[in-house]
């Protein structure tokens, strides 16, 4: 819709007098910057939210706190009705209203698996609860709760039930460790009605932190650590993103896909990593951020290594601030 608005106004713009167009389009270009960052900066602001047991959570990085893609869904037996089987409407910010039954919800059948990913944001551990689950109804249904760092190897971090819907990942999270994925699965306990299980409404993320990432290919050639020419021009612009956001610190993480071995794709990655920081401090003179490297192989990855189109995605560098 705002795009539209835009290239209508923009139209009208080009019947006017040349010295008034060329006026008009600056303002025009000046207003949508302004427009866009103003978004961004809504985006990204710290929300707070109350679930349906009256507890009142704030989510660090706005709404990018909540998960983003469906990697999974085993639905419990028996399973709910059809409105409520869809994975996708654990998603996003909360939307789940009082009265309308649960079909902004996903119900997990008895005993369900769901797993989740965030892709522009990693679940952290900080001092208190991590991560919160919004369930639909009044108590919350009991879950085991789980995270991973590849979606392959999972640690539980515990459960939901009653009033409580928040956990805390500290016993499983290391200084420095990132969580990309999330599992919930149902205790299969309460099995009775036409929604057994849990009810999903979304899932975020109280502690995260912000990524930005760069496909592999446009960094590097195969093989190498040495930045192509695209790849100064797309740093230039990620430089200027994160001064704007006065970010003071960030971690440039290096990422291969699983061919070759462990020890060969752990050196690259963390190879690629330092070229990329080298170039912002030096050449681009990059002043108050603190940029720190990891390589982290292919340790990490965010799709299936068993397909071309998935070791592409694989293959990547990363900001984490």
């Amino acid at each position: 819709m705002r795009r539209n608005v835009y290239i209508n106004r923009i139209g009208s713009i080009m019947a006017l007098p040349y010295p008034m167009r060329m006026l008009a389009l600056a303002l025009t270009i000046v207003l949508a910057s302004l427009f866009s960052a103003s978004a961004h900066a809504q985006e990204t602001q710290p929300v707070r939210i109350e679930d349906e047991q009256g507890n009142t959570i704030t989510f660090e990085v706005g709404e990018k706190a909540f998960a983003d893609t469906v990697t999974s869904f085993d639905p419990g037996d028996p399973m709910s009705k059809q409105t409520a089987e869809d994975g996708t409407l654990a998603l996003g910010l909360p939307n789940y209203e009082r009265g309308r039954g649960i079909e902004t919800a996903i119900t997990l059948g008895c005993g369900g698996v769901l797993e989740l990913q965030f892709t522009d944001n990693v679940l952290i551990d900080r001092e208190g609860p991590d991560l919160h689950v919004f369930e639909v109804g009044p108590d919350v249904e009991p879950t085991f709760v789980s995270v991973s760092t590849d979606g392959n190897e999972w640690n539980e971090v515990g459960g939901i039930e009653g009033g409580t819907a928040s956990v805390d990942i500290s016993d499983v999270a290391d200084a420095g460790d990132v969580f990309r994925f999330v599992r919930l699965t149902d205790d299969g306990e309460d099995c009775s009605g036409n929604y057994p299980g849990a009810d999903i409404d979304a899932v975020g993320a109280i502690h995260a932190s912000q990524v930005i990432e760069l496909a592999g290919a446009l960094l590097f050639d195969l093989d190498s650590s040495a930045l192509r020419a695209e790849a100064k021009v797309r740093l230039r612009e990620i430089a200027e993103t994160l001064e704007k956001r006065e970010v003071e610190s960030a971690t440039i993480v290096g990422h291969t896909d699983s061919q070759g071995s462990a020890a060969y794709n752990d050196s690259l990655s963390l190879e690629r990593a330092q070229s990329v920081r080298t170039y912002l401090t030096e050449t681009l003179d990059v002043s108050g951020i603190e940029f720190t490297v990891r390589g982290a192989g292919a340790s990490e990855p965010v799709a299936p290594n068993d397909t071309a189109e998935g070791r592409r995605r694989n293959r990547r560098v990363e900001f984490i601030f």
